[in-house]
């Protein structure tokens, strides 16, 4: 038996999220009991009072009238905050159905009037609810709690239908009116006490702006932005594969049980056991499978099972077959399906959403299963067909809804990928709004350790190991005095008079020049002379990049001369340079690489891909204290890009922002280092899209193990990561020098982690 504290641990929930997520939970639990309880209601009241040949008149009104109210309410989205609206379309909601309360056993009008305001307030308020609660999610965190979210709404369903038997045997229909109300004020009081903060600032109008919302305006807006017409489509196709199924479902049920009491028993089984159906399927499977799968993987399971199903009831025509459609179907659509559709209206900017996601929801949904009842009609009623070939036009829909469901995860992805480079306004406002400077949000473990790093002026004053102290500064034997003494020498002004003299450089500078990269005063002339020399400076450079014997000053200096060199043969020393031992070469060498991408030197292929890859899985392969401690000795000569311009400090950035780096050779450079910036900054909405993007273009392994560094997971997932402290201590102490400048520092980190 788990405890609480394990169930929230498994279920992935943070603590900050918990009571957002208990009060959105509670919030779906009485709006669908609410939606559950007043369609009851609704169309006991009507079918007492008129014929049930009038039915088709009132459901006709209410789409009649949804559109005006739909419109009206999109408007009211654009021009006030999402949650002040949906709490004044609660208490309106509320007032009316107390004022029609004394009315429903007096008046036949009240009845019809009770009808259309329960039909249409609770389609406003349920479009209002995920609206509220797709602006108060980010997008990772409501890939991971809206199928808890939908678990409560499940719950509701469950528990005001079981109630509903009890409560029509022994309370009269009217008296049931206050309850419906009391569930709406709990509804309120879910939107009253969850915490604000999240909710987006209201863009500045543009000329292009343009607040008036009409069915109209719905319809060119969906049409005309792909994201919102796969939405549409999936919309469409799951309604109408649905009506069919359930027309098949029902047609089977009435065939084999005659008596009502049969009837009433049977349905109400289905409907309990398809209930339990969902709320599992919403706890255990929905967050797991979006997380592992994606987007279009999970919403393709509906018109999978419907497509194997179909086959069924195509093959074998049977109550049994036709339950089984019907149960996967409701199971199903009502569970994972609505909740991976909630989540891809996320990505979306939010006055977009507000515009047109109530007209999905309500005017292009009753479209589709007017298609659908109209399929059956012509099929069944007109054609005099039996209803068992309905599976093939089912089968037909289902392939339709599986190809859009694959365009839909291309399409998310673009939206995700347009939302990186500020392709929206909101976009814009989330970037201009980030603050750059101002928090590290790693959350670093190993930050504190105060281990100095020795300064280096002038160069390393240690010679290269495995050089003979005595020959540093002097000419090789048998070099030629002028020139080539003069630059080998120790006085500056014999070595500035040199390189002021010199005109001919040649391959017999090379040694003495390399050797000046040490000498701080010397090494902009000695990279400009190097660079000037081309194809031949390549190989003794390349040699000594990868060197763990040469002077590491040198070393770490050499990027800088090769990314000026136009030669395949300095791509490929980069490359070795980016898996040596040392972490600033390896910082450099992609500097070096991304300069000369950026500037058409690189010869990119086949090859450069798998390096590349092979060194990011080799970087995020450390463990994080070595992540966190790699640092750079100095920053005299380091070239400038993008990404250190978005540095936030040494603590840990300087890892992240080396494999980030590494990902601008093999991705797009722009929504990377985009990303790079969101998932810095205290900007929960754009750290999300920011590992969103991620989370679709990284290799899996990559993925796993850069996830740890930059925060998307459970801190009780951060810890069963962690590995035993005497194997973070040896790795630690085989990083070399790049962490550790003397014996006494290293030390100081083996006392600190013990």
């Amino acid at each position: 038996m788990r405890s609480p504290r394990q169930l929230i641990e498994w279920l992935d929930i943070r603590p900050r999220e918990l009571k957002p997520l208990l009060l959105c939970f509670g919030g779906a639990f009485f709006l669908i009991a609410t939606f559950v309880l007043s369609r009851s209601l609704r169309e006991a009241f009507y079918l007492a009072t008129f014929d049930v040949k009038t039915l088709p008149y009132i459901t006709v009104g209410t789409t009649v009238l949804g559109l005006p109210t739909v419109a009206l309410f999109a408007w009211a989205l654009t021009r006030f905050n999402a949650r002040r609206v949906v709490k004044v379309c609660l208490v309106v909601f509320a007032i009316g159905l107390a004022v029609l309360m004394p009315l429903i056993a007096e008046v036949a009008t009240a009845v019809v009037v009770f009808y259309l305001w329960t039909a249409l307030g609770t389609m406003v308020i349920a479009s209002g609810f995920w609206i509220v609660a797709s602006e108060h999610f980010a997008l990772r965190e409501a890939k991971r709690l809206f199928g808890l979210i939908s678990a409560g709404g499940t719950a509701g369903a469950m528990v005001m239908g079981n109630s509903l038997r009890y409560l029509t045997r022994h309370v009269d229909l009217v008296w049931l009116i206050p309850m419906l109300v009391g569930l709406i004020g709990l509804l309120l009081l879910t939107q009253v006490l969850l915490p604000s903060g999240r909710e987006p600032r209201k863009e500045r109008k543009t000329e292009k702006d343009d607040e008036t919302s009409s069915a109209r305006e719905g319809f060119k807006l969906v049409w005309g932005t792909p994201h919102l017409a796969m939405i549409a489509a999936i919309v469409m196709l799951a309604t109408m594969s649905s009506t069919l199924v359930d027309y098949q479902f029902k047609e089977a049920v009435r065939a084999t049980l005659t008596t009502k009491q049969q009837l009433a028993g049977f349905f109400g089984a289905f409907y309990g056991w398809t209930g339990a159906a969902s709320l599992l399927i919403q706890l255990f499977l929905t967050s797991r499978l979006m997380a592992s799968r994606g987007v279009a993987v999970s919403l393709s399971l509906l018109p999978v099972a419907l497509m194997m199903g179909s086959v069924g009831v195509l093959l074998f025509p049977a109550l049994l077959t036709a339950t089984l459609l019907r149960g996967a179907d409701n199971s199903l659509r009502k569970s994972l399906h609505r909740s991976v559709l909630e989540v891809c209206y996320v990505p979306l900017p939010s006055m977009l959403r507000r515009k047109t996601k109530t007209f999905i929801d309500t005017v292009l949904d009753s479209l589709a299963e007017g298609l659908g009842a109209g399929v059956v009609f012509i099929w069944v009623t007109w054609g005099n067909m039996p209803s068992r070939y309905l599976s093939v036009v089912v089968i037909a829909l289902c392939s339709a809804f599986i190809y859009v469901n694959r365009r839909m995860g291309n399409v998310y992805f673009e939206t995700v990928v347009d939302r990186l480079k500020g392709g929206t306004r909101e976009a814009d406002q989330l970037m201009a709004d980030a603050d750059f400077h101002g928090k590290d949000l790693l959350s670093a473990t190993f930050t504190r350790l105060d281990i100095p790093i020795q300064p280096v002026e002038g160069g390393d004053p240690r010679p290269a190991r495995g050089t003979d102290p005595s020959s540093v500064g002097r000419p090789a034997v048998g070099a030629t005095t002028g020139t080539l003494g003069r630059i080998s020498s120790s006085s500056n002004d014999n070595v500035s008079k040199a390189l002021d003299e010199c005109t001919d450089w040649d391959e017999r500078h090379i040694p003495r020049l390399i050797r000046l990269l040490a000498r701080d005063v010397f090494c902009d002339r000695a990279v400009w002379i190097l660079t000037s020399l081309g194809d031949a400076a390549v190989a003794p450079l390349a040699q000594l990049l990868v060197d763990d014997d040469c002077d590491f000053v040198i070393r770490r200096r050499i990027p800088r001369v090769l990314a000026g060199i136009d030669s395949s043969l300095a791509d490929q020393a980069l490359m070795d340079g980016l898996t040596t031992s040392r972490f600033e070469v390896r910082y450099r060498s992609a500097i070096a690489l991304v300069r000369r991408l950026e500037e058409g030197r690189a010869v990119t292929g086949e090859w450069w891909e798998e390096k590349v890859w092979e060194a990011l899985r080799s970087e995020v392969g450390h463990e994080r204290p070595v992540w966190e401690m790699q640092r750079l000795l100095d920053d005299f000569d380091t070239e400038a890009d993008e990404l250190v311009q978005s540095r936030v400090g040494d603590r840990g950035v300087l890892s992240l922002e080396h494999a980030f780096r590494l990902l601008t050779l093999v991705l797009d450079p722009t929504p990377v280092r985009l990303a790079f910036k969101g998932i810095l900054q205290d900007n929960e909405k754009l750290r999300s899209i920011s590992l969103e993007f991620l989370e679709h273009v990284l290799p899996k392994d990559i993925r796993q193990k850069l996830w740890p560094f930059i925060g998307d997971i459970s801190d009780h997932q951060r810890e069963r990561s962690l590995r035993p402290v005497e194997e973070v201590v040896s790795e630690l102490m085989e990083t070399g020098a790049t962490l550790f400048a003397s014996d006494e520092d290293r030390d100081v980190l083996r006392q600190m982690l013990h």
